[in-house]
């Protein structure tokens, strides 16, 4: 069973659903408010072990009733804990998120214990048997947590592990350099138009690609939203389309998407196929409140997938047919 480790965020989230986003001064009530596991890192790390594939964190959590609350969520979906960090001083990263009737969210919050994470606490050791190394961008806006996430790059590059990147919105536009000088070194660099907008310059999908691969990542992978993603590496470039689903929330739907991608990428997935499962994930995730523990698992995306096949044909057909092959 292929092992990765996840360097980032570990959040509890707080959503709450609102008909409109109020205007400032204004406010708006909510009918219910849940409170889940939350933080890039975490969320694509679930999924990977929901999946079947060994999975340890690396970040850093309060000692506080937040903590409590997210340890036992990792826990419970399979995610190891034992290069979590515990701070005594600093709380647990919390996000409040507003979403309204059309999905999209609005996300206020504070890092706390994240942003503390120690690089001294990683070592050779901490790499382990492990296969690979997925970084969150946000692990990069401060340090020493962006410490310790160069040291992790630095050793997984040493051991010629695969560097897996998502950058995330935020960090793309307030860090783009700590990003870029991360680019040579990446197996892959997962990203949005924005983001390549903000890292690259471009902002179309397949010059963005074409500028990502050009700085020696060895794959692109744009996320475009309901159109779906465009996977490209030196010998070609798809643009795979996203499955039609009814949006309930998208938080979390991006690093679902993540964890899809770095599951067949082990696996060996040609890139539409990688395509294909990393957008049903994705999509899945956007149709639930929430991420954590309510982001999608294996039986789910293989039932998702099936239900899909019925009514494909063609490449795409085929594509499915591949990604399910990873499944089982």
């Amino acid at each position: 069973m292929p092992s990765i480790l996840a360097l980032g965020d570990i959040n509890v989230d707080v959503l709450m659903d609102v008909p409109a986003y109020p205007p400032p001064g204004g406010e708006a009530l909510t009918e219910r408010i849940i409170t889940r596991l939350g933080g890039s890192a975490a969320n694509t790390a679930v999924v990977l072990s929901q999946l079947g594939l060994d999975v340890r964190m690396i970040s850093r959590v309060g000692e506080d009733t937040w903590g409590q609350i997210a340890l036992a969520a990792l826990a419970e979906a399979g995610v190891g804990l034992d290069l979590v960090q515990r701070d005594r001083i600093e709380t647990t990263g919390t996000m409040f998120t507003v979403v309204t009737p059309d999905g999209e969210r609005t996300m206020f919050g504070q890092r706390g214990a994240n942003q503390h994470t120690d690089p001294a606490t990683i070592s050779m050791h901490t790499f382990s048997g492990a296969d690979l190394l997925y970084l969150s961008g946000y692990a990069l806006l401060a340090s020493p947590q962006r410490d310790a996430a160069t040291r992790a790059v630095e050793l997984a590059a040493h051991l010629r592990l695969p560097i897996v990147l998502d950058t995330a919105y935020l960090p793309a536009l307030t860090a783009p350099q700590a990003l870029r000088q991360l680019l040579p070194l990446l197996d892959a660099c997962i990203l949005g138009l924005p983001e390549a907008r903000a890292l690259v310059g471009e902002e179309e999908p397949q010059t963005a690609a074409a500028a990502l691969l050009g700085t020696g990542a060895r794959l692109a992978a744009v996320k475009l939203g309901a159109r779906g993603c465009l996977l490209a590496n030196a010998s070609s470039a798809h643009l795979i389309p996203a499955f039609p689903v009814h949006v309930v929330d998208t938080t979390g739907a991006g690093d679902a998407f993540t964890a899809g991608l770095i599951f067949g990428r082990l696996r060996g997935l040609s890139l539409p196929a990688l395509g294909v499962l990393a957008n049903a994930l994705g999509g899945l995730a956007a149709a639930v409140h929430g991420a954590g523990s309510a982001l999608p698992g294996i039986a789910g995306v293989i039932r998702f997938l099936n239900e899909s096949l019925a009514s494909s044909s063609g490449d795409h057909s085929r594509w499915i047919s591949e990604a399910l092959q990873s499944l089982t």
